[in-house]
């Protein structure tokens, strides 16, 4: 009986630790940082985080929200398998699309951004949206006119859930619509776009463009779509600096892999989730999600 407590006592207490410490395994990025510097480090000051806060992108989002709902028509094989068709079929992609490395996404050249930031198309567009999916010491190196940094999935998913409870706080006015036909015709009314890029739109900005298409058909009825129209910008922001260096501002680039920048880039790499990597055998199914 003298020998029960003290198992007891052996026996949990090892227990009591393996659950601290995987507690502390799960800490969010909101809780303080240690006085030492530590691993946390490698994390970019907050001022750096807040150039573009979720909250702003959520707006930005928000005015770019959809209200167009598919008439109750079945949609035919053929609308499905025209990849003219934007991704709700209701009409065709109103920007050029260029041959990319991504068969799956629609991506635009340089040149096809820089006349949409000069207002080239003039009132087909109602409203755009550039995501700059660099890291913030590289969007604040340099970045496109009026793009917003969103660099991980968890900003893409907090944006566009502000954004969903905005707009049933404060819904837009309907576009008037020529017909409910499927598809419609081009230009019947102002588009809303959202071009995605990053250094050089071979993996941040592509896995962020499919990451919220997947979020978009999760909360909407096929095929409905809140953001029906999405880019990438083709050869990323490397390419668009080296054409269009007036409309950086500011005006520079900073790669991705710059020696200055080695520990944020370590930090940045140990905080993405892994699982990003294992979505690439899931190519076969992104034909359906288009």
């Amino acid at each position: 009986e003298r020998e029960t407590p003290t198992v007891k006592a052996s026996t949990f207490v090892p227990q009591k630790r393996v659950r601290v410490r995987l507690s502390s395994g799960f800490c969010t990025a909101d809780e303080a940082e240690p006085a030492g510097r530590t691993w946390r480090q490698y994390r970019s000051d907050p001022e750096e985080d807040a150039s573009h806060p979720p909250e702003t992108a959520a707006v930005r989002l928000g005015q770019l929200t959809s209200r167009r709902k598919a008439p109750p028509t079945r949609v035919t094989q053929d609308a499905v398998s025209d990849v003219t068709l934007i991704a709700d079929f209701s009409k065709h992609h109103l920007l050029p699309v260029e041959s990319g490395g991504h068969q799956e996404l629609h991506c635009v050249s340089a040149h096809t951004v820089a006349s949409l930031i000069r207002g080239q198309f003039g009132p087909a567009v109602q409203d755009f949206l550039i995501v700059d999916c660099r890291y913030p010491y590289e969007y604040q190196g340099g970045h496109i006119r009026g793009a917003v940094n969103l660099y991980a999935e968890s900003q893409i998913q907090q944006a566009v859930h502000q954004a969903s409870a905005g707009a049933e706080l404060s819904p837009c006015p309907r576009a008037a619509h020529s017909s409910d036909s499927l598809p419609e015709e081009k230009g019947s009314s102002p588009r809303k776009l959202i071009i995605f890029h990053c250094e050089f739109s071979s993996e941040r900005g592509p896995q962020l463009c499919q990451y919220l298409r997947r979020l978009d058909r999760r909360v909407n009825v096929y095929p409905n779509l809140h953001y029906p129209e999405l880019y990438l910008l083709l050869g990323g922001y490397k390419l668009f600096h080296a054409c269009y260096p007036d409309l950086c501002d500011p005006c520079g680039y900073v790669a991705m892999r710059h020696r200055e920048y080695r520990e944020q880039l370590h930090g940045y790499r140990r905080r993405r989730p892994t699982r990003q990597r294992r979505r690439q055998p899931m190519k076969i199914h992104q034909r359906t999600t288009r």
